[in-house]
């Protein structure tokens, strides 16, 4: 017993005592950085720290630490630190945007986000953020006085291997298509990199997760496809996507004319829709709205499943000529080159992202005889520069991305006004069916709280009548509005209850002879009160994953 003590005396001073110290100081730097990222990034989502998840924590943070038996000059270790920190940063960035980490998905859609770089800067909070640069800067006086050592290759590759185990046991996990949050949350995101290299490599190749329907997928298929294969559409149908509306902004005060809207007769209000992206938002929004389909489940379905079938309600415009998309962008952003013919739009013009002109060629396009359009916006996306166009007054004191979403939201407003007031007053806009909602919600939850928060002190302090409305406002609540505008609705109906995105193209369908169309979509006939959901969101995220994988509706 006494040998075999000294023989580990004797190999733990293979590295000698000064690298065993810096060793043990950088794995506890380390695994601490990753403790603090699952406080900010999983708070959100519940999970709850498990002891093998702390095990995994610390062998990824030995595993980054071993580097230190390899290098003589400790101040690279500084470097090291740093790279972890801004891996660990974006993210924390990308999960405040998207409510994901970044996976091999995120790298695959990197190309088709043109002109959205920017958008990024409203989600870095300096004090969170900064924090792990400040630890680096603190633990970096040790390195920097540390003398050089002897480099030891057999410590390093016993502690190396002792880090990388976890990887050779959570790689039965795959990561993209699954749980990705949840399985970071339980190993480390210091791996992350190892799965993404591994998937985004299957990415490129066109390669995706094998997935085939299952006998029980057909038969519950039959009863939400089970219609007619043709359907004759006696309505004319416009598809407005607003860039990021949720229904908090939409008040008398921030949105006068699309608020107005939602108090006329035919004209149908749900103000409770939540949003059922997954990966590729604007994206993921434009399928649900289209199809009635869930994206699948890594998101992204718009760059993996372009060339499928999808049983969108424009491949059944009578006449070819009559379906357009009006695009505020560059096609190639979300694949749409691809995505408007697959969704039935038959041409696609890419006009301009200033809301009044946009909106007045959306009227010129119905004045020119079109009767199927779907028009989306992009001046109210992150980081919301075109509130400066805004002429609503705001208290300065207020959260700067507050002011900013609020003004952005006013000003696209006053560009929609002059459609609205087209739709009150021109006969033929009258006869078409207009669904106007937002593609995604798109603030954090953080910063609805800290907005939130501003909110109830100004309803304590405020002394100006004219803003007492800023008190009232709901940012923790983010749902998205639904506003439909029909011939064929009576009065002016509203829906209070918690709905979703499913139920968008279930509801509008029954408003322009769609009804008996064979696919009846996940969700509900908001206009029907009678009507119960014959499917779960739980159940329908993974069935719509595999009916997009295997291109079910090209049967």
């Amino acid at each position: 017993m006494k040998q075999q003590i000294q023989n580990l005396r004797l190999w733990l001073q293979v590295g000698n005592r000064t690298n065993w110290v810096v060793f043990g100081l950088l794995t506890l730097l380390v695994f601490g950085k990753t403790l603090i990222f699952d406080h900010f990034a999983f708070r959100e989502w519940s999970f709850e720290p498990t002891f093998t998840g702390v095990l995994c924590k610390m062998a990824a943070a030995m595993l980054f630490a071993s580097f230190t038996f390899l290098l003589r000059d400790k101040r690279w270790l500084i470097l090291l630190s740093v790279v972890i920190d801004t891996w660990l940063i974006a993210n924390l960035i990308y999960m405040r945007n998207n409510h994901i980490l970044l996976d091999g998905e995120a790298f695959n859609m990197s190309g088709n986000l043109h002109g959205y770089f920017w958008s990024v800067l409203i989600y870095i909070e300096w004090g969170i953020d900064l924090m792990f640069y400040g630890l680096t800067a603190l633990f970096s006086l040790i390195f920097l006085f540390t003398k050089r050592s002897d480099r030891s290759w057999q410590a390093w590759l016993a502690v190396f291997i002792l880090g990388a185990l976890p990887l050779a046991v959570e790689r039965t996990q795959h990561v993209y298509g699954q749980n990705f949050p949840k399985t970071v949350a339980n190993t480390s995101v210091l791996y992350a990199p190892y799965y993404i290299l591994a998937d985004y490599r299957l990415m490129i190749n066109g390669i995706q997760p094998v997935r085939p329907m299952t006998d029980a997928d057909y038969l519950r298929m039959q009863t939400l496809d089970n219609g007619a294969d043709t359907a004759t559409l006696d309505s004319p149908l416009i598809i407005v996507l607003l860039e990021s509306l949720e229904n908090w902004v939409l008040t008398p005060e921030i949105m006068p004319n699309l608020y107005r809207l939602t108090q006329n007769d035919h004209v149908f209000y749900a103000n409770r829709i939540h949003t059922q992206i997954v990966g590729a938002p604007s994206a993921d929004g434009q399928m649900l709205v289209n199809t009635g389909l869930l994206p699948i489940t890594a998101g992204g379905t718009c760059l993996h499943y372009a060339g499928n079938t999808y049983p969108a309600i424009m491949h059944l415009a009578p006449d070819s000529t009559n379906a357009i998309c009006l695009l505020p962008h560059d096609t190639c952003v979300w694949n749409q080159t691809a995505m408007s013919p697959a969704y039935g739009y038959d041409s696609t013009i890419c006009y301009c992202d200033v809301d009044t002109i946009l909106f007045c060629k959306l009227d010129s396009l119905v004045d020119e005889g079109f009767r199927y359009i779907q028009c989306i916006t992009q001046s109210t996306h992150a980081p919301f520069v075109n509130e400066k166009y805004s002429r609503l007054a705001l208290p300065k004191s207020m959260p700067w991305v507050m002011y900013n979403f609020i003004r952005g939201f006013n000003s696209l407003d006053e560009g929609l006004g002059y459609f609205i007031r087209k739709i009150e007053s021109d006969s033929v806009l009258q006869n078409y069916t207009i669904v106007f909602t937002g593609d995604h919600r798109i603030l954090h939850y953080e910063k609805r709280q800290q907005m939130q928060r501003y909110a109830a002190r100004w309803a304590k302090k405020s002394s100006d009548p004219s803003l007492a409305w800023i008190s009232s406002l709901t940012p923790e609540d983010d749902c998205l509005p639904l506003i439909i505008y029909s011939p064929r609705i009576s009065g002016n109906p509203r829906y209070t209850a918690d709905a979703y995105q499913v139920d968008i193209y279930p509801t509008y369908r029954t408003l322009i002879g769609a009804q008996d169309y064979r696919w009846q979509g996940f969700g509900i006939n908001l206009l029907d009160s009678t009507q119960k959901r014959s499917i779960l969101e739980d159940e329908a995220y993974p069935l719509s994953d595999r009916l997009l994988r295997n291109n079910y509706f090209q049967r």
